[in-house]
């Protein structure tokens, strides 16, 4: 699996529609793409359908271990699209509180990657929607 993060530390500059777009021309090429929704905004989630502030579950669950990913687990979080290629690992508002919730707690730094590294058979690529801040989800989407 191959994967990409679209990143830049402003907002507004379309890094959620460059992801979107991206996922949509793979998927068209007849690739399996997750899209991961690291913004605390969920635009991405909400584009895709699903309602960040009514999911039982998000990407701030990989975080909750201290970064040992139970096997799984990512599975677990992958929500459909409207395009059977595509699958959606959400974001949800909880990411924004990420930061003040592990102070100073190792090993965070390559929870995204662990995870990724469980669904790598079932995907060709996957998709990294970061937010617009230098922080832990940003570590997390370029490492």
């Amino acid at each position: 699996m191959r994967v990409w993060a679209v990143a830049n530390q402003k907002g507004g500059v379309g890094k959620t529609t460059t992801t979107i777009a991206l996922a949509g021309l793979l998927a068209d090429a007849g690739k399996r793409v997750v899209v991961v929704d690291l913004d605390p905004h969920g635009s991405m989630t909400s584009y895709f359908g699903h309602n960040p502030d009514e999911l039982e579950h998000s990407a701030f669950d990989l975080f909750l271990h201290k970064g040992a990913v139970p096997e799984g687990l990512p599975g677990q979080l992958l929500l459909p699209t409207s395009d059977q290629r595509i699958s959606l690992i959400p974001s949800s508002t909880a990411l924004a509180t990420l930061e003040r919730q592990s102070p100073g707690q190792s090993g965070l730094g390559l929870v995204i990657a662990k995870s990724l590294a469980q669904l790598w058979q079932d995907f060709d690529y996957a998709l990294i929607d970061s937010p617009p801040l230098l922080g832990v989800l940003m570590v997390n989407a370029l490492a």
